[in-house]
């Protein structure tokens, strides 16, 4: 991993983590995680095409679980 996606990884993980506790709306949890799911769902992609496979792609739902 990149430091970008990284960076947008500990980002996410973070904001999860206070949305869990209560310390943040869904609605501000989205606009915090968004950017580290589109950078992860492009790369799935690249890696299912090189591979010519299905794209496994992450939802919001499921990484709030």
């Amino acid at each position: 991993m990149n430091k970008d996606i990284l960076d947008l990884k500990t980002m996410a993980e973070a904001a999860r983590a206070a949305y869990k506790m209560g310390h943040l709306s869904r609605e501000e949890a989205i606009i915090k995680i968004e950017p580290y799911l589109i950078r992860v769902n492009e790369k799935a992609v690249a890696i299912a095409k090189k591979y010519n496979q299905r794209p496994r792609k992450v939802s919001l739902t499921s990484f709030l679980r």
